[in-house]
This record gives structure tokens, sequence and C-alpha cells, in this order.
């Protein structure tokens, strides 16, 4: 028996999900967080049984990680590992499919780190340290931008000189595909076809609306990088572009700093001075079960986090109703991530909000990258079947 090990590196986390290869039947499934500050913790599921390890010093980066991730894996699993799949942010236009990950090409891909800094190098720092750790098994990085690939030339086009695009890539790229083509995939289930409109929410810390029509990838909110689009938990999302060359000019801010602003500080963050959902709303002092915050809410505090969920909700809903409104009719909504599966009263306030042709279905969906990367790379491995021996 052979199986498949799916690596999912974030900024401050490292997911991994261990697959047997001919059913992709899931058999370990571990998530460490708290990558690179103090009491990082590793929480994993094994036969049916939860299990988890506090690490008081800290784990401080994904290459320690990922040894710690190790060492949970049965040696009959660890020794049977022929294909370890990579989610990798951004490849540019250069890397959209599937690809074969070797050092040499984790150092290409390294040339769009800076289209996405928050991910794209801890995603390669991980690639490159399992390629050591798993030398016999082939690697394959499955891309975010993947399932927006195919849009039309006036959708990823800015309306700025084009040599920048020509030369240098600029263009809308899409993120969070994985997860909008796994919405997508849900959906075609329900309905038993294909041929779907369909407007795609993931909300969660990170916040992206799609557009499908006909089964594709139309258009969606977040642009050359994950910064854009609507407002996340601290996240700008889109802005006057000239805000920031005034923080440069006149504030005489760093671009390092303007990046630690607009990425850190900004979107929930910056409107009332938290970005954790649960505790907005307490603040906002809406209901919240079973929340076991520290935060005491004041009549201000309550007053910015009720103005930080307008905005919030506010940018979410003119994406969903301008996609509604090209799209003609909608056959559903879909909503996953942490904030669109789990708050039901978010998803009822972005559709009232929304007038539609027809009213749509409205679908939940659980985020399941990790399986869709699996399938991926087990059907690259069956169109390449030289590439892998079986052991």
């Amino acid at each position: 028996m052979s199986y498949i090990l799916i690596l999912n590196s974030g900024s401050s986390s490292l997911k991994a999900e261990v697959f047997e290869a001919k059913t992709l039947s899931r058999k370990i499934s571990a998530n460490l967080e708290r990558v690179g500050a103090v009491s990082s913790f590793l929480v994993y599921e094994q036969n049916y049984k939860k299990i988890k390890v506090n690490f008081g010093s800290g784990i401080k980066n994904h290459q320690h990680a990922l040894k710690e991730l190790i060492k949970i894996l049965p040696d009959n699993i660890y020794r049977r590992i022929i294909l370890v799949g990579h989610r990798i942010v951004h490849g540019g236009e250069e890397f959209m499919e599937p690809v074969i990950l070797s050092q040499k090409i984790i150092k290409k891909i390294s040339r769009y780190n800076s289209f996405a800094p928050l991910h794209n190098p801890v995603n390669l720092q991980t690639a490159a340290a399992a390629l050591a750790e798993f030398p016999l098994a082939r690697h394959v990085g499955v891309f975010d931008t993947q399932f927006f690939k195919d849009l039309a030339e006036h959708v990823y086009l800015f309306a700025i000189p084009v040599k920048y695009y020509a030369d240098h890539g600029l263009r809308k790229y899409g993120f969070h595909g994985l997860s909008h083509e796994n919405m997508l995939r849900q959906a075609q289930q329900t309905f038993g076809r294909k041929n779907l409109n369909l407007i795609t929410c993931h909300i969660g810390n990170g916040v992206s609306i799609s557009a499908i029509r006909h089964g594709r990838a139309f258009d969606t909110s977040m642009g050359l990088t994950p910064l854009s689009g609507a407002a996340m938990g601290t996240r700008s999302g889109d802005l006057d572009p000239y805000i920031t060359l005034y923080l440069l000019k006149e504030l005489k801010m760093s671009p390092e700093l303007v990046y630690q602003e607009l990425n850190y500080n900004s979107g929930l963050k910056g409107l009332c001075g938290v970005s954790d959902f649960r505790d907005i709303l307490f603040l906002a002092g809406l209901k919240v079960q079973n929340y076991q915050g520290n935060l005491k809410r004041t009549k201000k505090k309550k007053a910015l986090a009720l103005l930080a969920l307008h905005i919030y909700l506010y940018n979410i809903q003119r994406y969903v109703a301008s996609y509604a409104a090209l799209l003609g009719k909608v056959d559903a909504v879909v909503f996953s991530g942490g904030v669109g599966q789990n708050r039901p009263a978010v998803r009822q306030s972005i559709i009232n909000a929304v007038h539609f042709c027809h009213q749509p279905k409205i679908l939940t969906v659980k985020a399941n990258e990790s399986l869709l990367i699996a399938q991926k790379i087990h059907q690259f491995r069956r169109s390449k079947p030289a590439l892998v021996r079986e052991s």
C-alpha cells in the first residue's frame, strides 16, 4: 500500500494530511500552529483519535515544523509515501498547472515571492525541506492561481501601460483557487450538472469572491496579490492607489512599513483593533456561542466593531451584487471559509443586500483543499505514470 502526503503551509502554520494513494481515503490529519512563535502546538487525528502536543519553547520555522510532523507518521506509512503534494500560492503565468518540484524549479518559482510575500516563501521553504526528507517520493506543486488561468484578457489586465504586464507580469491572477474550485465541484454534485453559474465566497481571515459562468472562472475579487479585493481580517483590500503614494511621500513611511500596515494592520484590525471575527461580534454586542475571549466591551469599542462589521459585509455585498448583475441567472451562491461556512447571519446579510434576477440556492461547503490537491496530483500521476514508482 502506498500513500500521498499533502503539505499546506501558512505564514504561521503547517497542515499535513496523508491519503491512501489508490482510494484517496484519509489516514492522518495534522495541523501545527504558531510556527515561529512560543507555545507552538500540534493537533493531529489518527484512527479517529485526536491528540495534542504542546511545544513550550516554540517551533522556530517551517523546516522544524515538518520534522515534528514527520515524527507522528507510523513507519509503515512514512516509508511508503510515493507522492508529496504542495500548495503554492503564486507561480505567475509561468507556473499555473501542477508541476514536478525540484530545487531548480523551486528557485524559479521563488521569482514570484514578491507577489505573495506572506505565503510563497514559506510554501517554498516547506517544499525544499520536504524534498530532503522524502528524496524517493515525487513532489508536485499545485498552484492557488490555477483555477483562474482562463480569465479573459479584458478581465485580467489592469488599465495601466501594457508594458508592465508584458515585461513584469502585472495582471490579475486570483487566489483561494483551490477553495473556489472545491465549491464549484461540490455545487456540481448538488445540482448533478457541470454547466453552472455560481458566485463563490471564501470568507475567513482572508476574503475572496468569484464569479463562475458555465462552470468556469469568469472573474474574481483578488488581483495581482492576495492583498486586493474585499476588506479582510488584517488586509486592506481594494483602496485608492494614491493612498500608498501618500503614505510613502507625505508621511515618509518606508515601503516595508507600508507593506506591514496594509497586510497586517488594516482590514477589521485597522478599523476596530481586533481581527478575530468572534472578538468583533462580542465587541459589537452580538451573540457569540461558547465565546472564551477576555476582551472588555465599551461604548466606543462597540461602535467601532459595528462599523468594522458594516464595512466588511458591504465590501462582500458589492462584489456579490456586481457578479450577480454580470452573470444574470445565478444558480447558487456558495460559501466556504471559517466565517462563510459557520455564520448563517453573515450569509443572510449578504444575500438580503443583493437583488437577484432569480432566487439562487444558498450552499455551504467545508474547505477541503488537501483532498482536492490529492485528487489533482493523483490525476497528474495517472497522466504521467512513468514519473512515480510504487514501493
